[in-house]
């Protein structure tokens, strides 16, 4: 499974309307310059989203003061479930690059629920996998060594997760009502 930017896109409009320039300054605030993406991109997929009914986009009157004629996005019902659910869709076969982009999204951008149901999801699938790489019984030891490393990377994943509701702004925690 690989992260689309459609759902990443998705998932930062969940803090409110946005034009696709600030969804894309968000993108790179969130995941740093190595992970940066191009504008067009952004555009290429606020398009795409627009066409599947996802997100509705919003005249310029109503974009926010300083964001001149953009035109802002604002997700629908289906985009808000959307969110959601792509958020929390977490296994144990989940890559953990994708794993550390819904979390890094959940921190950013998720309510209280939904952050506490993607952690719940997130550290069962990461138990699981390391369960399955301990019970690996393999003769040849390049796999067994992989299979070390990839216990170790899980293990690490498996802090991090337990290390993010830290990471959560004031308002975000669980338990609580954003303003």
């Amino acid at each position: 499974m690989t992260v689309a930017l459609d759902d990443v896109v998705l998932v930062l409009l969940a803090e409110g309307p946005s034009s696709a320039y600030e969804l894309w300054q968000r993108h790179t605030a969130v995941f740093g310059e190595a992970r940066k993406v191009d504008l067009s991109r952004v555009m290429i997929s606020v398009n795409r989203l627009e066409r599947a009914g996802l997100i509705r986009i919003e005249a310029p009157a109503t974009v926010r003061h300083g964001s001149a004629n953009r035109l802002a996005c604002r997700p629908t019902a289906e985009g808000r479930r959307r969110q959601a659910s792509w958020l929390c869709a977490v296994g144990p076969d989940t890559a953990v690059d994708d794993l550390y982009v819904r979390g890094m999204l959940a921190v950013d951008a998720a309510n209280p629920a939904t952050f506490d149901t993607f952690l719940a999801s997130g550290l069962a699938a990461t138990r699981l996998r390391i369960s399955r790489l301990a019970a690996a019984d393999d003769r040849d030891p390049a796999l067994r060594a992989r299979a070390a490393f990839d216990q170790e990377v899980a293990r690490a994943l498996a802090l991090w997760l337990n290390q993010l509701p830290e990471h959560r702004r004031p308002g975000q925690e669980a338990g609580t009502v954003p303003g």
